[in-house]
């Protein structure tokens, strides 16, 4: 039996080689699993004694939740982290490296569902008013991120891999680089391919095979830089609690739900992989349901 410092790194290497040329996750999601991973094995080597992974139980698995749970870490980080876990021992168990899956049988803690607020066709109008931002490149950039995040619903690294090839004058279409590597062909509106000559213009630099959005000095922007960029001005024009890029794509969703969009065509065009996923603006809506019941119920009158 290999001792835990090799056993770690081999697995995690090898692991690390499967997600990601046959799942096809991103660097960053691997680089998360791996994180969660040696967090577990450092927990039951240090804490507990056990130096083969191996040799893990289920009481131990228990043992780091709890541990967790009582680190004030929420249910919904624990539960990532116990899934990261579950594929891992899933790899070893296909591996012939553990004989018994000791992950099996261990259930989700239960989570706290929270429905996220979608802005508000006022607020995006507010929002996206040229008034707002500086009248510079810097700022018409910024205008134009937050225009692209909504009017395709993106996802923060979505945008962030667009390049100028990514789009399609002549179709006036744009190509987007979901989860797991899978691409997707998005309709472009009149007023985003206006924009996107504008901003082609102002970045002059730009050649064919670089990313749309820049930093000042000519650099791929950070993701922490868009996170800010979009908190900044989602700050001023709504009071809603969550002011990251996911609240535009969001909005997105409900909007198109709002208008008659089925749920189909939202699933494709926000990228998911099942429907499932795309049902939650269906609760999102609740409000626009409410307003369609009590306008158009025969009993409304009462």
């Amino acid at each position: 039996m290999l001792n835990f410092l090799g056993f770690f790194v081999y697995m995690t290497s090898k692991y690390q080689e499967y997600l990601l040329l046959e799942r096809r996750l991103s660097d960053s999601t691997v680089l998360a699993y791996l994180k969660d991973i040696n967090q577990y094995l450092f927990f039951i080597e240090f804490q507990l004694g056990i130096v083969a992974p191996a040799d893990s139980k289920r009481a131990h698995i228990r043992s780091w939740i709890a541990s967790l749970v009582d680190e004030g870490l929420d249910h919904k980080s624990v539960n990532r982290k116990l899934s990261a876990l579950k594929g891992f021992y899933k790899f070893l168990e296909d591996a012939k490296e553990v004989l018994i899956n000791p992950v099996i049988g261990i259930p989700s803690l239960k989570e706290k569902k929270r429905l996220v607020r979608a802005l508000t066709t006022e607020e995006i109008d507010t929002l996206l008013d040229e008034n707002s931002f500086p009248q510079n490149k810097i700022g018409r950039r910024d205008r134009f991120i937050l225009f692209t995040l909504y009017a395709f619903g993106l996802r923060r690294s979505e945008l962030l891999s667009l390049r100028i090839d990514s789009v399609n004058l002549n179709n006036q279409t744009i190509r987007v680089l979901g989860k797991r590597k899978k691409e997707r062909e998005l309709p472009c509106l009149p007023d985003w391919i206006r924009l996107f000559a504008l901003h082609c213009s102002e970045w002059s630099e730009l050649k064919s095979d670089d990313k749309i959005f820049l930093d000042e000095r000519g650099n791929t922007l950070n993701p922490r830089v868009l996170y800010s960029i979009v908190h900044s001005y989602l700050k001023v024009a709504s009071s809603i609690d969550t002011k990251g890029p996911h609240v535009l794509r969001h909005s997105f969703a409900t909007h198109l739900l709002d208008m008659g969009a089925d749920l189909s065509s939202i699933r494709e065009l926000l990228g998911h992989a099942n429907l499932s996923a795309t049902q939650i603006y269906t609760h999102a809506s609740i409000k626009h349901l409410k307003q369609v019941y009590m306008k158009s119920h025969p009993g409304r009158g009462g």
